[in-house]
């Protein structure tokens, strides 16, 4: 467990939002006010607490570079090689312009219809149910991205129990540090597992083209320039593993706020609430991905201290959504934020490129599900959380429902 440098009297909770994130929020705000810029002597870490430095990390790609190769192992970075996530200018700003020259929010757009009709598909048995309640999480918002990505990507639906399988091993992972080698291993087998998959379909692509994103993305050029079978890969296995749990995350996080907020509830439930506001609070209130990383190339002041260079730095999105200095009563669920912008998605070059697809299926999963039941109500006592470094998303959400 890491060793967290709080007074006694703050405690040192797990770093994991397994018990819904009450302990580390507390240890977070202690933080922001007495140590914003942290050094970890535990696994030699720098943390960063408060939102302007965390904006500045997230922006200033020439001193918070994405490069892994600068700080981490060798046999661990080079599985980041070519991924949008880890590369800074001007690379990333080639391989970002491919990936979105087809990747576009028109696509998004138009599989609109098709992502009602599997959420449609997903509620069918389970509101004939006649006990009246099912899993939120397990039976519809776990389920949905990984098939709305695997049809997306044009990968076999009979793989799909394969790619449920992969995507619940990569989180699944118990877990409060993200820097324990038998965390790492772990995600790392799982990892080997699906790059090798994606390869294998991404050079499949090339011999055998089809009307999917991952042909497309195999015959994208940008002035002579086309992704290599890696890079497609990179992307497909960072689209499945982040896109499906930001989804998840999102769409059972946004129940659960409206759940606690009944005048939002309801006016959801009346059409009176845009259904876009709502998440734009969530991904501040309870943020799908609690931390990103960034690696200092030279000397940094930040936050009362000096950071040196080639170092790693968890920049906690979290801890920036809960900042009083930016956010007022930022523990308190509320629509209609007019200062601030949150960091739910990131911010700068490195913004969550499937941002608009997490939102798109959450909104058509929010639209049927109005459609759909009179009402929905979280069985509280039975909720779980990932105990997972990293993720702030439900395991779990038991609701009962009229029809």
């Amino acid at each position: 467990m890491t060793d967290l440098s709080a007074p006694p009297d703050n405690g040192a909770p797990r770093l994991t939002f397994a018990d819904g994130g009450t302990a580390v929020f507390s240890w977070l705000k202690h933080m922001r006010d007495e140590q914003p810029a942290w050094f970890d002597e535990s696994n030699g870490t720098w943390s960063l607490f408060r939102y302007d430095d965390i904006v500045r990390a997230l922006r200033d790609t020439d001193v918070f570079c994405s490069d892994p190769s600068r700080s981490l192992p060798p046999e661990i970075a080079e599985n980041a090689e070519g991924s949008m996530v880890s590369i800074d200018p001007p690379r990333h700003g080639r391989l970002r312009g491919l990936v979105s020259h087809v990747f576009t929010p028109r696509l998004v757009e138009q599989l609109t219809p098709r992502i009602e009709q599997i959420v449609e598909d997903l509620l069918d048995p389970v509101l004939a149910d006649s006990s009246g309640r099912f899993d939120l999480v397990g039976d519809l918002a776990y389920e949905l991205p990984v098939i709305v990505i695997g049809e997306l990507l044009g990968l076999p639906a009979a793989d799909r129990e394969f790619l449920v399988r992969c995507a619940d091993e990569f989180y699944a992972i118990e877990s409060d540090d993200p820097f324990d080698g038998g965390y790492m291993e772990s995600m790392q087998s799982t990892l080997d597992e699906l790059n090798e998959y994606m390869l294998r379909h991404a050079k499949l692509k090339r011999d055998q083209p089809a009307d999917d994103l991952m042909t497309a993305l195999a015959l994208a050029e940008i002035e002579g320039e086309r992704l290599s079978d890696r890079e497609i890969r990179n992307f497909a296995v960072l689209l499945l593993t982040a896109g499906h749990i930001t989804t998840t995350a999102l769409l059972g996080n946004t129940v659960l706020s409206m759940s606690e907020t009944p005048e939002v509830m309801a006016d959801w439930r009346a059409g009176t609430v845009d259904p876009a506001a709502v998440m734009e609070e969530v991904l501040r209130h309870r943020s799908p991905f609690t931390e990103v990383y960034r690696f200092t190339t030279t000397d940094v002041e930040i936050g009362g201290a000096v950071i040196p260079a080639d170092q790693l730095v968890r920049v906690w999105l979290v801890s920036g959504n809960r900042d009083e200095r930016q956010f007022a009563d930022p523990d308190v669920f509320r629509l209609g934020r007019t200062t601030g912008r949150h960091l739910g998605f990131g911010m700068g070059i490195h913004y969550c490129l499937g941002a608009g697809l997490a939102r798109a299926e959450t909104t058509a999963a929010l639209r049927v599900l109005s459609r759909r039941t009179q009402e929905i109500a979280p069985v509280r006592d039975e909720l779980t959380f990932y105990d997972a470094p990293g993720i702030f998303c439900l395991r779990g959400l038991p609701v009962t429902f009229h029809r």
